[in-house]
């Protein structure tokens, strides 16, 4: 089992607890198989280099919002309500060195926008 560290996210003022996929394996795993996540939790993803970071929902239990991040940690793109089945891939427009998965509803409930900062002790 894959040991996680975590780390405080702020978006628009909403404070999340993040699970870090910081390595190859922990970002291949994601959040395969869980049955849900808290309601205050996400799940960071950090890549190496900023490139196109599609997201596969193959083996997910639960719909989430998908939030593609800058290296300066603004919002780039995002997809609301990413259904879990084992074809579909999400991918930002541009460029992002961050994902962050959070709770379906999220991006709705909170009025995120593309261009939004993500604050994040890591």
């Amino acid at each position: 089992m894959q040991r996680y560290r975590t780390a405080d996210i702020s978006v628009r003022g909403k404070v999340l607890h993040a699970m870090v996929a910081d390595s190859f394996v922990k970002q291949m795993i994601g959040l395969m198989f869980r049955q849900r996540m808290g309601k205050d939790a996400c799940m960071l993803f950090i890549f190496s280099r900023e490139a196109r970071h599609g997201i596969w929902m193959r083996n997910m239990r639960f719909p989430i919002d998908i939030m593609w991040l800058d290296s300066g940690r603004r919002i780039v793109d995002f997809v609301e309500m990413a259904m879990p089945t084992s074809k579909s891939v999400y991918k930002p427009d541009g460029n992002a060195k961050y994902v962050l998965e959070v709770n379906a509803g999220f991006i709705k409930r909170n009025r995120i926008k593309k261009g939004d900062a993500v604050r994040a002790a890591l």
